[in-house]
C-alpha cells in the first residue's frame, strides 16, 4: 500500500502540467519523467530513482528508493530489503489517467538513536492492490480504490519493542463537482482490520491493545483544486529561492488571495471497534469510541471542532468500587469547538509582512499575526453537545464560553442543562450516603438544583446558567448570590 501511495502522492504533487500521451513512446516516457521529478531538486534527480518507459499501452513507473538512499549521508542507519516498484499510468481518451499497482513490501532499518542506543525497524505490507483515475488538470486523483492485506511494523530501541499489525486494509476515493463553479467536493472512506500493538519496556510490564477494526471517513468541500495547484506548484518552485524577488512574492500573494477560502468544509471521523487494553491487572475496554474533526470555510467566522463519543466501557473487576460503579456511562459524548476564528484578517494580515525575507518573523510580529485570529481580542469556545447516560441518570449539556486570553477573569458563560429521571439520582446518592456520608452532601445539592428546575414538555428538568465576568450568576433568570 505503502509504495503505491507513495507513487501516487509523487504524481499528485509534481505533475502540474497535463501530459498528452495518446501515442505510446519513449517521447511519451521522457516527457512524463519530466514532469513527475520537475520540482524535486537536482541531487536527487541526478540519482536515476525514478526511470519511466513504454509498456505496450501505458507507461511503466518504476521507483527504486535505494538509489535515492545513497545519495543521503547514512552513516547512522542502513536499510535493506527494499526493492524497486512499478505502478502503470494508461492514457485515457479524456485526457485523464489510468493508474494501477500491485506489489508488497518488506524491509528493515538499522541504525542508532540520537542518543546511541541501537535501533531496528521492520515494516512490511503484502498484497497491496492500487487503482485510480488521475486528472493532470487537478494533478489529484479523481476517484480510486486501495486494499492489502497484512500491515506489520516491528520497532526495537535498546530494551524497548513495539509492535503494531493489521490484518488488511481498504480505502475509497471519490469526487463530484461542488457548487461553488470551479470547486470539487472529495470523500474517503476505509477501514482497517484487527489492528493489534504491543508494547513492551523494562520498566513497565507489557500492555497490548486491540481493536476489532479502525474506520474512517473523511470528506472536504468546495475544494478550489486547480488554483490549490498553481498554488502549490509556484511554492515548491520558490523555495528554491534564497531570495525571491518582488515580483515572485507579488505573485505570490495573488496565488494565495485567488485560492482562498481553499475549500467551505472539511469534516473526518474515525472510529475504533471492540476496543480492547490489556495489562497485567485486566483488560479495560470500550465497545465503540469515536474521534470527529470538522472545519468550516476559512473565512472571517471559522469554526474549528472536536468531538468524541465513547460506549460500553469495561474495566477489570474489583477496580472501580462496587459504591461507584453504576456511576459509570453506558455512553458519553463530547462535542466542542473553538468559533469566530478570523482566518481572512489572518491572510490579509500575512499579505503585509515582506515575506522575501528568508529570517523569521520578529516576536512582536508573530504575535501580532497570532492575534489577528481573534476578534477584538476574544475567544469563543462552545460546546453544541456534552452528554452522559446510564441505568441511573441522562444528562446533557450545550453552551459556550467567551473569554480574553490576556484576562483570565474576563469570561463569560453560558450553558443549558437537561437532565432525565433525577429522583434516581438522587435516591442512589442517598441510599449510598449509608456507607459513604459524603454522599449526603452530594443529594442535598442535587435537590435544591431540581427545585431550581424548569420542566420541559417532554419531562426533562432544564437549568439555564449564566456566568458573566465573575460578578453574576443567575439560573434560569434567577441571580443566586
Amino acid at each position: 500500500m505503502k509504495r503505491t501511495l507513495i507513487a501516487a502522492s509523487v504524481m499528485a504533487a509534481s505533475c502540474v502540467y497535463p501530459v498528452a500521451a495518446a501515442e505510446i513512446n519513449d517521447k511519451g516516457a521522457r516527457t512524463l519523467r519530466e514532469s513527475l521529478t520537475y520540482f524535486l531538486p537536482d541531487t536527487v534527480r541526478s540519482t536515476g530513482f525514478l526511470t519511466v518507459k513504454p509498456a505496450g499501452e501505458r507507461y511503466e513507473i518504476s521507483y527504486d528508493f535505494t538509489k535515492l538512499l545513497k545519495s543521503i549521508n547514512k552513516k547512522d542507519f542502513t536499510v535493506s530489503g527494499l526493492k524497486p516498484y512499478s505502478v502503470f499510468a494508461a492514457p485515457l481518451d479524456n485526457g485523464q489517467w489510468k493508474f494501477n499497482g500491485d506489489s508488497d513490501m518488506n524491509f528493515t532499518v538499522k541504525g542508532k538513536m540520537p542518543d546511541g542506543k541501537p535501533t531496528n525497524l521492520n515494516y512490511s505490507v503484502t498484497d497491496m492492490v492500487f487503482s485510480g483515475i488521475f486528472d493532470p488538470a487537478i494533478s489529484y486523483f479523481r476517484s480510486g480504490e486501495v486494499t492489502s492485506g497484512p500491515i506489520r511494523m516491528v520497532s526495537k530501541s535498546g530494551k524497548e519493542e513495539v509492535e503494531a499489525s493489521f490484518a488488511g486494509m481498504n480505502y475509497s476515493l471519490a469526487s463530484s463537482p461542488s457548487a461553488a463553479a470551479g470547486s470539487m467536493d472529495f470523500t474517503g472512506k476505509g477501514s482497517f482490520s484487527r489492528f493489534y500493538e504491543r508494547v513492551a519496556t523494562p520498566e513497565t510490564p507489557p500492555v497490548q491493545i486491540r481493536a476489532e477494526s479502525l474506520d474512517f471517513d473523511v470528506g472536504v468541500q468546495g475544494v478550489m483544486a486547480e488554483k490549490l495547484r498553481n498554488l502549490i506548484a509556484f511554492v515548491l518552485e520558490l523555495v528554491n529561492d534564497e531570495k525571491p524577488s518582488q515580483a515572485e512574492i507579488a505573485k505570490l500573494k495573488d496565488l494565495i488571495r485567488g485560492a482562498m477560502p481553499f475549500f467551505t468544509a472539511l469534516s473526518e471521523k474515525f472510529t475504533f471497534n471492540q476496543f480492547t487494553v490489556a495489562s497485567p491487572i485486566g483488560d479495560f475496554g470500550v465497545h465503540k469510541f469515536d474521534y470527529t474533526f470538522t472545519m468550516s470555510e476559512p473565512a472571517a467566522a471559522t469554526r474549528i471542532g472536536f468531538g468524541a463519543r465513547v460506549e460500553t466501557i469495561s474495566t477489570p473487576a474489583g477496580i472501580i468500587p462496587p459504591l461507584y460503579a453504576q456511576l459509570v456511562p453506558d455512553m458519553a459524548e463530547m462535542e466542542i469547538g473553538v468559533a469566530d476564528l478570523n482566518f481572512q484578517r489572518f491572510v490579509d494580515t500575512l499579505m503585509e509582512i515582506d515575506l522575501s525575507n528568508p529570517a523569521p518573523l520578529p516576536d512582536a510580529e508573530g504575535e501580532r499575526l497570532g492575534k489577528t485570529f481573534l476578534n477584538d481580542g476574544q475567544l469563543t469556545v462552545d460546546f453544541p453537545r456534552i452528554a452522559a447516560k446510564s441505568a441511573l441518570y441522562d444528562v446533557e449539556a450545550s453552551g459556550k464560553v467567551k473569554g480574553y486570553p490576556d484576562e483570565k477573569d474576563r469570561y463569560t458563560l453560558e450553558t443549558s442543562i437537561l437532565a432525565r429521571d433525577i429522583d434516581k439520582l438522587i435516591q442512589y446518592f442517598q441510599a449510598a450516603a449509608k456507607s459513604d456520608p459524603e454522599f449526603n452532601q452530594v443529594s442535598f445539592a442535587m435537590m435544591m438544583a431540581k427545585g431550581m428546575a424548569k420542566t420541559e414538555p417532554d419531562g426533562r428538568l432544564r437549568w439555564d446558567i449564566k456566568f458573566e465576568d465573575g460578578k453574576s450568576f443567575s439560573v434560569n433568570g434567577q441571580p443566586i448570590q
